[in-house]
């Protein structure tokens, strides 16, 4: 989401500076577009302060870079493939910015932009040698093709526009081109989706095949019964059916890895009762005695725990930020809760009303063009 902001954001802001004659205009409608995008986007950059400015968290598990890129595939439209109908569209875009550059600043620029995003995330980077000088980006970013998340709504807008420019002549042939282009395009991923939802659909239908989303992940072998937990349930059996065992984004202080989370979490697990309540995690258990033990949770910066009805201000916690507590003899009550900084609500408020006032002003801004008109 961050980097289609930040990708969609800079062809307008170099708008913005190519189109303004005055450098003091120049200077206000950059601030205006750094701005408005600071407000719209503030419950995501603010989020992302709150994890990660107290807290060490645990990236995903790291994947080759150089393998995960942007490639083509005859049938195959989803992680990052193309297919040969969206390649003649990205020439065709190309051919008619370069031959009509000066037609449209916007269409021009955001088109360079979104095809450098395009070529980044593709084999001609040298991901490999990057990976090896930036060994946290094969955990951090993991998957090149994600790039494209900015580039494809930059592309498709300005396709969209050189066709329409091209049909505005009123020329039958170039018309018909256009359309048949669109078509094809349209059918042959529309026939891609097809035959992977089909594939996917087959395999859930199979009644000797349990599907499994991942590699790292636990799930239960009785299939019936997570086939009813998803079309009849909507309540926690899902996640007891299904356990994921990779620790991402987890608070850690030394180490954390998949067998760490899986042996002192989720093996320990099946000894507690959980239950939510509202925003809050609730955790039972029967004790023979009075002693240390280690809850099978992880404590952020920001989490609060109540121990059978005590806050807990001072307490150890293990390399993976579980909490070692003196448990009672008989029945233990221990309740988890994050407690959401103040400041993030107000950036959140913020976001909201910016999208508000956004919407507000584009329909006053067309009004005003309509009575105008």
């Amino acid at each position: 989401m961050t980097i289609f902001i930040a990708c969609t954001f800079v062809p307008f802001a170099i708008y913005a500076l190519v189109k303004t004659a005055e450098k003091k205009q120049m200077i206000i409608d950059f601030f205006k577009a750094v701005g408005t995008t600071l407000v719209l986007t503030a419950n995501i950059w603010g989020a992302l302060l709150v994890l990660f400015w107290n807290n060490k968290i645990s990236m995903p598990n790291r994947y080759n870079l150089y393998y995960h890129v942007i490639k083509y595939k005859k049938f195959t439209n989803i992680h990052g493939f193309l297919l040969f109908s969206l390649i003649l569209l990205l020439v065709f875009q190309l051919i008619y910015v370069l031959t009509h550059l000066r037609e449209s600043v916007v269409n021009t620029l955001t088109t360079f932009v979104g095809l450098f995003i395009l070529l980044i995330s593709s084999y001609l980077m040298p991901w490999a040698k990057i990976q090896a000088v930036f060994p946290k980006l094969t955990s951090s970013l993991q998957f090149p093709y994600r790039l494209t998340v900015g580039a494809w709504p930059l592309l498709l807008l300005e396709i969209g526009i050189s066709m329409t420019n091209l049909m505005k002549k009123n020329i039958k042939l170039v018309n018909m081109l256009v359309i048949i282009g669109l078509v094809s395009a349209f059918a042959q991923n529309f026939a891609a989706n097809y035959t992977t939802n089909r594939t996917r659909a087959l395999e859930f239908l199979d009644p000797h095949h349990v599907v499994i989303i991942q590699t790292y992940s636990k799930i239960t072998k009785h299939r019936k019964k997570l086939q009813h937990i998803l079309r009849y349930t909507n309540n926690d059996q899902l996640f007891e059916a299904i356990n994921h065992t990779e620790p991402d984004y987890m608070p850690y202080t030394k180490h954390a890895s998949n067998a760490t989370y899986q042996k002192r979490i989720s093996n320990q697990a099946k000894h507690y009762h959980y239950q939510v309540q509202g925003s809050k995690l609730i955790l039972t258990w029967h004790s023979k005695k009075a002693k240390m033990k280690t809850l099978p949770i992880v404590m952020y910066h920001q989490s609060r725990l109540t121990l059978n009805g005590e806050v807990q201000t001072k307490m150890k916690q293990n390399t993976i930020t579980q909490p070692i507590i003196k448990a009672r003899k008989g029945k233990n009550a221990a309740s988890l809760q994050f407690m959401t900084p103040i400041w993030f609500k107000v950036l959140l408020v913020i976001s909201i009303l910016g999208w508000i006032a956004l919407i507000v002003y584009g329909i006053f801004v067309k009004q005003r063009k309509i009575s105008l008109r």
